[in-house]
């Protein structure tokens, strides 16, 4: 059972965290952070500190980074936010779920990890260590959103100078030079993140626009009664004024609800 932790805050006013403790999940969650931030060193001191052109290691440090903390943003409210848990206890007319005992709303699932019934759950992602659901489905979207693009920027630093390399003539067969064993770790990085990233991005994207979830499509089940067009499902997710807040990690779709106390399950 989930343990209840007061949380802090403003005298009368009530907010709660989320966090599953999960071994493996904490794991996939910090490592995903040393990735981004080892890069991030990485890139600076290997690639733009020595280089020539200090506008060119400016202009492409400050954008890498910028996308680095978008990343671990989203990243950061994604883990941290309540995905939608069904509240426990007693409850009006309807099916109960036999794990946990909620009166179980349409579209909710048990997750075996948070040990909840989610809201609209799509899938618990072990490298946000918590449940892809209805009110933190917006930061998933950009973390992958993010890190999509920090590995396509990084592997362009990366490719353009060997493209350039190969064209001059650098590469040919008596050539000598080795990759640094820096560059190979960025470059490693960069692809892993690129198409895991990309690929969640993109069936993310069709989720949302569709009103399915992943494990309403693996089930073949259709869309919930309420579902609009693409383009109202998309607003329902991300907020419903087209403004720089869709693509911000920090504005929440909606209005912020009442909280309760610290959950860590």
């Amino acid at each position: 059972m989930p343990a209840r932790v007061p949380a802090l805050g403003a005298p009368g006013r009530t907010r709660r965290m989320w966090f599953v403790c999960d071994v493996l999940g904490i794991a996939c969650a910090a490592s995903t952070w040393v990735l981004v931030l080892g890069a991030a060193g990485v890139l600076l001191r290997a690639q733009l500190l020595p280089a020539r052109d200090a506008a060119y290691g400016l202009a492409h440090g400050a954008l890498f980074h910028l996308l680095a903390f978008l990343a671990l943003a989203a990243h950061a409210r994604a883990m941290l936010s309540d995905p939608g848990s069904v509240p426990l206890g007693a409850a009006a007319r309807g099916p109960r779920c036999p794990l946990c005992g909620c009166a179980q709303p349409p579209r909710a699932h048990h997750c075996m990890v948070c040990r909840r019934c989610i809201r609209k759950m799509d899938h618990h992602c072990p490298w946000v260590n918590n449940c892809v659901g209805e009110d933190n489905r917006k930061y998933f979207l950009l973390f992958t959103l993010y890190t999509a693009l920090g590995s396509l920027h990084l592997l362009l630093l990366l490719g353009v100078p060997a493209l350039r390399g190969y064209a001059r003539g650098e590469w040919d067969s008596h050539s000598t030079l080795t990759p640094r064993a820096s560059l190979i770790f960025l470059l490693l990085v960069a692809l892993k993140g690129f198409l895991f990233a990309s690929a969640m991005f993109a069936t993310q994207l069709h989720a949302i626009c569709t009103d399915r979830t992943r494990i309403e499509q693996l089930r073949r089940e259709r869309a919930g009664p309420g579902s609009g067009s693409k383009w109202m499902n998309l607003k329902a997710v991300l907020g419903h004024r087209l403004s720089l807040a869709w693509i911000s990690p920090f504005a929440s779709p909606g209005p912020q609800r009442a909280r309760g106390a610290l959950f860590v399950v």
